[in-house]
C-alpha cells in the first residue's frame, strides 16, 4: 500500500517534469498492477468473473486514478478532478504538460547534439540519456533519423574509443543504427576497463617488488652501519699483536 506521509520516490508533477514524471509514474502503476487501464481500450470486466474477480478489477481500476492524482502537486488537481477514471486523468495531463511547441522541439533538438559522454558516468548511462531526449523529441513532434543519433553517440567519446569510431563508421548504412552501436560501446567500454585494471594490477605488482627491493637494501645498509664500529676497531687491535 502506498503510504500517505510518502507516497513516491519521486518528486510530484510540477509543470515543469512532466517528461520524468511520466516515466516514474508508468513504473509506479506497472508496479501496481494499474498500467494495463492507461495502454488498453476501456474493457469492463468480463460477466463470468467471480465477486472477488470483480472487486479486485474495480479496485485496480480506482486505484490506477487515485495514484495519478497523489502524484500531482496540489495546484494542478483541478484538472483532474471532474473525473474518477485514471485513463481520462492520464490523457488530460499529456495534453496539458506534453511539450509540442515549436519552441520546445527547437530546444530539445539543440539539447540532443550538444549530449556528450561525461568521463564519471557509464557508457550505458549515457546511451540511456541520448535514447531519453531522442524519445523527447519524437514525442514534440519530430522524429531524429536513426544515423543522426548513432553518430551522436560516437561523436564525442573520449580518445580511448577512436579506433572502435573508426570501426563503425565503416558499417553498412543498415547496421549504423542506434542498438548496434549502443552494443558495440558497451562492449568496448567492457575491454576498456578490464584493460585499465590489469595495467593498474601490474603497477601495484611493479611497485610492491620495488618497494620490497628498496626495503631490502634499506635493511643492508642499515646492518653494515651497525656492525662498522665494532669491527674497526678489532681490525687495529689484530693488526698491532704481535
Amino acid at each position: 500500500m502506498l503510504a500517505e506521509s510518502s507516497p513516491f520516490a519521486f518528486p510530484k508533477l510540477d509543470g515543469s517534469n512532466y517528461a520524468s514524471w511520466k516515466e516514474d509514474m508508468k513504473v509506479v502503476l506497472m508496479d501496481r498492477g494499474c498500467w494495463s487501464f492507461i495502454i488498453e481500450e476501456d474493457e469492463p470486466c468480463p460477466e463470468q468473473a467471480t465477486e472477488k474477480e470483480k472487486f479486485e478489477y474495480d479496485w485496480r481500476k480506482q486505484r490506477c486514478y487515485t495514484i495519478i492524482y497523489q502524484g500531482m502537486e496540489r495546484k494542478f488537481l483541478p484538472l483532474i478532478r471532474h473525473t474518477t477514471d485514471g485513463k481520462e486523468a492520464w490523457n488530460i495531463l499529456k495534453s496539458n504538460f506534453e511539450p509540442t511547441s515549436k519552441a520546445r522541439l527547437a530546444v530539445l533538438t539543440d539539447e540532443f547534439f550538444k549530449l556528450k559522454f561525461n568521463p564519471e558516468e557509464t557508457i550505458g548511462n549515457f546511451c540511456k540519456r541520448v535514447d531519453e531526449k531522442t524519445t523527447q523529441v519524437k514525442e514534440a513532434g519530430f522524429e531524429i533519423p536513426e544515423p543522426l543519433i548513432a553518430l551522436q553517440l560516437i561523436r564525442r567519446l573520449p580518445a580511448e574509443y577512436d579506433h572502435l569510431v573508426q570501426t563503425l563508421y565503416r558499417l553498412k548504412d543498415e547496421e549504423f543504427n542506434y542498438r548496434e552501436v549502443e552494443k558495440e560501446l558497451v562492449n568496448e567500454a567492457g575491454r576498456i576497463q578490464l584493460k585499465q585494471k590489469d595495467l593498474n594490477l601490474d603497477y601495484t605488482e611493479n611497485a610492491c617488488t620495488v618497494g620490497s627491493f628498496r626495503l631490502q637494501e634499506t635493511r643492508k645498509k642499515s646492518s653494515e652501519r651497525s656492525v662498522g664500529p665494532f669491527k674497526k676497531p678489532w681490525s687495529i687491535q689484530e693488526n698491532q699483536l704481535p
